[in-house]
């Protein structure tokens, strides 16, 4: 599949900008933010590198591709778009029916000819059960099949090229994690004194460790997942983060939302404040953009 067309469009390498907000504890560490959000202004941030080598290696073969996602997904906005411009067919399965009342990102799609099918919960629920996707292949011969979040091994190698976007005294990369692909390509490419500090923006301790176990190539200890701040669970912004989020919007040279930008934000000011970083530790943020959440 020949995504040079989308690549000639991609500001990459993102830039790496230093971040020296007013907080209780900033002085002890150096910070730095990866705009990853600056990529492209609809493929932004880990949608494109979980992307590019999935589309990039599959056959000419492929007819069309069907994934899944919420009514807010990023990742079937990116994914939209990316068909869209690449006259690709799109199925997209999404969890709920919105047909009354279709969101700003599936008023998007249906700009975009994607083909929509509602599910329920239940149905939705089968999208990692290996009879659903055998039904799917016979429903849709010659698609190719990308997993919710485009959170499979081939997403390891573009995330993991981020990495190597940065400078060799980086001591910690902090990311959100959800469907656990962005960390493991992470933490697949870190140095040996590197680490890498997942923030769960979802209720899952345990769960989404053994996402990012499971895609990582060979196991590895230097890397972690704090639950502390995930707000209620995905999606959930409570009235204190949704109130930081646009405190945040309205002095800092680029936004946040609630979903998963503000809650890596979030964690990383209470942590500060905390004193949970060494003295000196050199800090990068990963801003994934992805701002459906805040439409």
């Amino acid at each position: 599949m020949n995504v040079e067309k989308i690549e000639n469009t991609l500001q990459l390498p993102s830039p790496i900008v230093p971040f020296t907000p007013d907080w209780e504890g900033v002085e002890r560490v150096s910070l730095s933010v990866k705009r990853d959000d600056l990529i492209h202004p609809v493929i932004s941030g880990n949608k494109w590198r979980k992307l590019k080598y999935t589309l990039g290696q599959a056959p000419s073969s492929v007819r069309g591709i069907v994934s899944f996602g919420g009514g807010y997904s990023n990742h079937l906005h990116a994914l939209g778009f990316v068909c869209h411009s690449l006259g690709i067919a799109f199925n997209a399965i999404i969890r709920g029916d919105y047909t009354q009342h279709p969101s700003p990102m599936i008023m998007d799609l249906m700009r975009w000819n994607v083909h929509i099918t509602y599910v329920d919960r239940k149905t939705y629920a089968l999208r990692h059960d290996d009879n659903y996707w055998r039904r799917l292949q016979l429903e849709y011969p010659g698609y190719l099949i990308v997993p919710e979040g485009g959170s499979q091994v081939s997403a390891l190698r573009g995330v993991a090229e981020l990495v190597t976007e940065l400078d060799d005294d980086v001591d910690t990369i902090i990311a959100p994690v959800a469907s656990g692909a962005t960390l493991a390509g992470i933490v697949a490419q870190l140095q040996p004194k590197q680490k890498a500090l997942g923030i769960g923006v979802l209720k899952g301790e345990g769960y989404l460790e053994s996402l990012v176990s499971t895609l990582l190539p060979t196991p590895s200890t230097n890397w972690s997942v704090n639950h502390d701040y995930h707000c209620g669970g995905y999606a959930k912004i409570p009235l204190y983060l949704a109130d930081f989020c646009a405190s945040f919007n309205a002095v800092m040279p680029f936004r946040i939302e609630g979903v998963y930008s503000g809650k890596v934000f979030w964690a990383l000011r209470e942590m500060l404040a905390q004193g949970c970083f060494e003295d000196g530790e050199r800090i990068v943020i990963l801003h994934t953009g992805g701002l459906q959440g805040a439409r």
